[in-house]
């Protein structure tokens, strides 16, 4: 058995890859579905902003959820 196949939890995958929708949603909804494109410096802004808000609701819904790795 590898190390993948030990550690690899299909369930907890699934399950995580449920939320995703709705922390895209808030995302898009806070920051735009997409950059102004050839600014770079406000692209950059805001694939940080968008990523950051995306991480922080995934978290929250896998804590709600009681989701465990």
């Amino acid at each position: 058995m590898t190390l993948f196949e030990q550690y690899y939890d299909a369930d907890y995958e699934r399950a995580r890859d449920a939320l995703m929708h709705k922390a895209e949603v808030k995302a898009n909804r806070n920051f735009g579905k997409t950059f102004k494109k050839g600014d770079t410096t406000a692209s950059l802004k805001w694939a940080a902003g968008w990523t950051k808000c995306f991480a922080r609701e995934m978290e929250r819904l896998v804590t709600e959820a009681g989701i465990k790795n």
